[in-house]
Formats: structure tokens, sequence, C-alpha cells
């Protein structure tokens, strides 16, 4: 594609229009026509990612792994961070605010699911399409449409989707309710901003641009931090007429409002795609019909997780709503201990798929034993972390003796297995990046359906919180001790396969 534009350039004097690059379009149907120097400008990006994909199949294989993880490790673990910060504000609220707002994650769990499910269907069109402009305007227009009808689907049923998690068993719901109401207003009016910001973020990792991916959620994540510590100052709490749980949900709203308009900003000023739709055009309402073909299946892989931590929920709703607000805290502490394995599942995938596909398979196995082993060391190193420090963290969430002591207990349980758990996560990210996605579907639901939640279910019965905490750290270590059989097994029969 570099040499096609630097033969177009050759060949037109004065003015140029490219449409049809593989990943950008300049212009527009209303500006002026392009400089010489402007497709060369694209042509130059373009060739900077030829180079960038031979790198990632000849480069040395831990520097090609660092370059790729280390700019989404810090934009991760600006979003989580700003998650476990906004449970803890609530905590300084009490008790009762801590456990209302647990009994939201599952919902905000499936927001997310449905924000990740669509960055990747947008990724995927753009990247393939030819005319980007036509297909980045019609998919910005999809994410709002279906934004907006789940957060109405979400608002209507938002009661009966609490009583199924548990939710009408909290003694003090009645006082809560107000201000619960108020915080998921704002927050499901925030879904459509949160959305662009996401599938934004997909977009410019799909281009290659993790710099600006990586300021972008960082820059929501920090916004919404600082909007949370303003308005828990004392002059706003005196100044402002907001509420216990509401001020969450103003802070996350104007952070995902604000950080929108940067995306946007960043997909047409850095990017260089000019967003131009007709909507009654054939095109737009081929683009749609695609993109909804292939939104289902990936969202419905998505909403496993979400799926799973609903049920989970509910099987700790039985043990009373001090256990709901211990796992709360257990929710939103785990994704950040995970940090690492989980930015390694957005880059491992890109060296192995690119690896696997120029058939360099040991080199895909150096890549994989290599990430495995980093990840095993750093979850180790949480793990000690959090068992030094357990006490700390449940009492700086809650002074209540129950909930602290819940929360204790699941950082000196849970973290062990979290080794075991992230060579789980990888497995099913490299199967993914090798075509192998039914592989990858069915571990997952071993490891949710048939291992976590009925594991989860008798512990609870057979001891509660802690039976529900130990029932999910060996769920993680029987799927790792079974995927780590397999893999030994496979590799002892290569040379059996090889010489019969």
């Amino acid at each position: 594609m570099a040499a096609y534009c630097w033969f177009l350039a050759a060949c037109t004097p004065k003015t140029l229009v490219i449409q049809g690059a593989s990943y950008y379009i300049m212009g527009s149907d209303k500006s002026p026509a392009l400089s010489l120097g402007e497709p060369l400008q694209v042509c130059d990006k373009q060739r900077k990612r030829a180079v960038r994909k031979r790198w990632i199949l000849t480069g040395s294989t831990s520097a090609v792994l660092k370059q790729l993880t280390l700019p989404m490790l810090w934009a991760i673990l600006a979003l989580f961070s700003a998650d476990l910060i906004e449970l803890y504000f609530a905590s300084r609220l009490g008790v009762d605010e801590l456990t209302a707002m647990s009994f939201t994650l599952p919902i905000q769990a499936t927001l997310f699911a449905f924000a990740i499910g669509l960055g990747i269907v947008v990724a995927t069109r753009l990247t393939q399409a030819k005319e980007v402009e036509q297909l980045a305007a019609v998919s910005l227009i999809f994410t709002v449409l279906v934004g907006a009808a789940l957060a109405i689907v979400i608002w209507l049923g938002l009661q009966p989707l609490l009583t199924m998690l548990g939710f009408t068993e909290f003694t003090a719901r009645e006082q809560v309710w107000p201000t619960l109401e108020r915080y998921m207003q704002y927050r499901l009016g925030a879904v459509v901003f949160f959305f662009i910001v996401m599938v934004v973020f997909g977009v410019l990792r799909a281009f290659g641009n993790m710099r600006g991916a990586a300021q972008l959620l960082v820059l929501f994540a920090g916004l919404q931090i600082l909007m949370s510590a303003v308005l828990f100052t004392p002059w706003a709490q005196s100044a402002l007429s907001f509420s216990g749980l509401e001020r969450l949900g103003v802070a996350h709203f104007a952070a995902a409002m604000s950080a929108s308009f940067y995306a946007l900003y960043l997909l047409r000023v850095k990017e260089n795609i000019a967003l131009k739709v007709r909507l009654l055009s054939q095109r737009s309402r081929q683009a749609f019909r695609r993109l909804f073909r292939l939104f289902i299946p990936v969202v419905a892989m998505q909403l496993l997780t979400p799926l799973a931590q609903s049920l989970l929920m509910m099987i700790v709703a039985s043990q009373g709503s001090d256990a709901v607000a211990a796992f709360g805290v257990v929710m939103r502490i785990e994704p950040l201990a995970l940090l690492l394995p989980m930015v390694l599942t957005t880059s491992l995938p890109i060296f192995v798929g690119q690896n696997w596909a120029a058939n360099k398979s040991l080199r895909v196995r150096r890549g994989i034993k290599q990430a495995l082993a980093v990840c095993i060391a750093w979850q180790g190193a949480i793990a000690i972390a959090l068992f030094w420090g357990a006490d700390l963290l449940g009492v700086g969430f809650c002074k209540q003796s129950f909930v602290s002591q819940s929360i204790e207990l699941a950082m000196c349980i849970l973290p062990i297995s979290y080794a075991a758990l992230a060579g789980v996560m990888l497995y099913v990210s490299c199967c993914n990046a090798i075509g192998r996605s039914g592989l990858a579907l069915n571990v997952t639901l071993v490891r949710l359906f048939v291992l976590s939640l009925p594991g989860a279910f008798i512990g609870a019965q057979l001891n509660g919180f802690q039976g529900i905490v130990w029932a999910l750290a060996l769920a993680n270590f029987l799927v790792g001790a079974w995927l780590l059989y397999g893999a030994i097994h496979t590799r002892s029969m290569q040379p059996r396969v090889a010489t019969g």
C-alpha cells in the first residue's frame, strides 16, 4: 500500500485526494483538494506501520512484548484505579452506601462488556474498510444507538435487576435507594459518552496509535478521580446540592463527556478521519447490518463474565449485605491485582497472531513462555504484598468488623490463585489470536460455569463467605492445572507424531 501511494503521488503533479487507503481517508466532499505533501504524509504513516509489522516479526521477543505492553499498562492501571477510588469514596459515606454500590457492580460490568465488544467490532471493521470516513461515522452512530438503547433498557429494568441480584434482602435499601437511583441516573446518562471513549480507544489501538489510546484512558480516569475528589471536599458539600452517591455519578458523567470530546478530537485531528455519513445511502445501511451481525457474537462472548458475576453476586447476597459490601471491594481490587495479565491479554495476541500467521511457531512459543514467566513472578509479588497489606485494606475500606475481616480474608487467599488465573487468561487470549475461538470459549465456560459458580454455591452452603472465597481460589487452581497438564501432554506427544 505504501508503494501504491507513492505511485499516485508521483503521477499526480498538482492535487490528489486519497480514498481507499487501508487505514485512512484524507479529505471530504466539501474540503479543498489535498496538496502533494498530505498524501505523502499518509504514505509515511502507512510505511511506518509496515516497518512496525516487520519489527513484530523480527525484533527481539522481549523488546516487542515490552513495547506493546507498557503503554497500555498505565492506561489500564488508571482506569481500574478510578473504579477502585470511586468505591473508596462510597465507603467514606458508610457501609450502607458501600453495599448499595456493590450491588450495581454486575450492571457496571455489563456496560463495560458492551463497550469492549463495540470497540472490538468497530476496530475490526475500520481496519478492514476501504472507505474509512463513511464507516467511522456510521460506527459512531451505531455506538450511540446501542449505548442509548442499553441505558434506557437498564434504567427501565433497574429495580427488577437489583431485586434479582438480592437487593431486596438489604435491610437499609429504603434509606439508600434515593441516592442510589440518582447515582444510576448519571451513570446511565454517561453510557453513550463512555462507549464513544472505549470505541475510539479500540480504534486507536487498531491503527497502532498506542500512545493516543493510553492518553485517552488516562485522561478519562484522571478526570473522574479529580471530579470525585473535588465533589467530596467540604466546600463542594456545602455549596452544591448533590448528596451521597449522587456526587460519584456526577463525577463519572462529567469525566465521560469530556473524554468523549477528546476522543473525537483524536479521531479527527490526530488520525485525519473526517466524519461524514449519508444515513439513507445503501452503503450506510449495509454498514449498519454488518456491524450488527458482527456485534452479536462478540458481545455474547464478552457478556459471559458479567453474567457469571451477577450469579456470583446472588450467591454472595445470600450471606447478607455485609458480605456484598466486602465482595464489592474484592471485585474492584482483583483487576488491579491482575493488571499485568490483563494488559498482556491485549498485547500478546498482537504478537502471537502476526507471528503465527507468518509460520513462526517457535517465536510464538518463546513469547508465550516469557509472558507467562513474567506473570507468575508478578502475581507472586502481588500475592505477598496483598497478604501483608490485607488488614490495612480491610480497615481502610470499612471499619465494620465483618466487612473488614472478610476483605482481609479474601486478600490473603484469592491472590495466591491469581498466578494460575493469569495463565488461563493468556491461554484464552492466545487461542483467540490464532483462530481457535471455540477452544477459548470452552475454557471460559468451564472456569466460570462448571467450576467457579457451582463451587461458590457449595462453599456458601458449607462455610458462608469464607467458603465462597476458598471455592473461587480452588477453581482458579484447577483450571490452571488442567491447562498445564494439557500443554505438557501435547508437548510429550509431538515427537511421537513427528516420528510416526
